[in-house]
């Protein structure tokens, strides 16, 4: 009797650490929407002109809009579809880790004149900083690589991974443009069209290379 609960308590343990990209197209395997990092995000261009005299732009941004750009995808689910996105008939939230990371930004060098153009390997590296303690599955995160008032422009990454060994599973640098009246409702606008970009094309690219046939 130990032996057989050892088995299935093995089985279970590796099941939990062996997910593979085509298991985001697995409806059995659970999917959790973390939500978007910010913690690495660059500004470039004038921000200021969003803000009344006086104001901090970079503070504001950080201590307002990343929790207020986060809140939306919760409260209005049906626009910032994340289960459409994916195809999903359930996607679980917890938000909470990426909150904290993105309390925790500095706000040394968030302010730039270039955008960073992230790497594969910084995308694996700010990953595997991510608190992730007694979760399983795939965890899916945007990951913000710079709001670039300049150009009208942002860069997010679209990153699955394994939330039991934080191995990447599937990657996608994404350019959108933002639209909408005032600072939370221009760059929400950027986001909407990046994830609108997974559902109507890179998803079937995925499923096509990944899914099982």
């Amino acid at each position: 009797m130990k032996k057989l609960l050892t088995l299935i308590l093995v089985c279970i343990t590796l099941s939990s650490w062996a997910q593979k990209a085509e298991d985001l197209f697995n409806k059995d395997v659970r999917v959790t929407w973390l939500g978007v990092d910010y913690s690495h995000v660059k500004l470039i261009g004038d921000f200021a002109q969003f803000f009344h005299f006086g104001e901090r732009s970079s503070w504001q941004i950080k201590h307002k809009y990343f929790p207020a750009w986060n809140d939306l995808v919760l409260n209005e689910r049906e626009k910032y579809d994340v289960r459409g996105m994916l195809r999903r008939d359930e996607i679980f939230y917890e938000i909470g880790m990426i909150d904290e990371v993105n309390r925790n930004t500095s706000l040394d060098e968030i302010e730039s004149y270039n955008n960073p153009h992230y790497t594969p390997e910084d995308i694996s590296k700010f990953v595997s900083a991510y608190d992730t303690t007694g979760s399983s599955g795939i965890g899916v995160v945007f990951i913000a690589e710079s709001l670039n008032k300049a150009d009208n422009e942002a860069y997010f990454h679209f990153v699955a991974f394994n939330l039991s060994t934080k191995e990447i599973l599937i990657q996608q640098r994404l350019r959108s443009e933002p639209g909408g009246f005032g600072i939370r409702n221009y760059w929400a606008g950027a986001l909407h069209e990046a994830m609108k970009k997974v559902e109507r094309n890179y998803y079937w690219n995925w499923r096509e290379e990944f899914a099982k046939k």
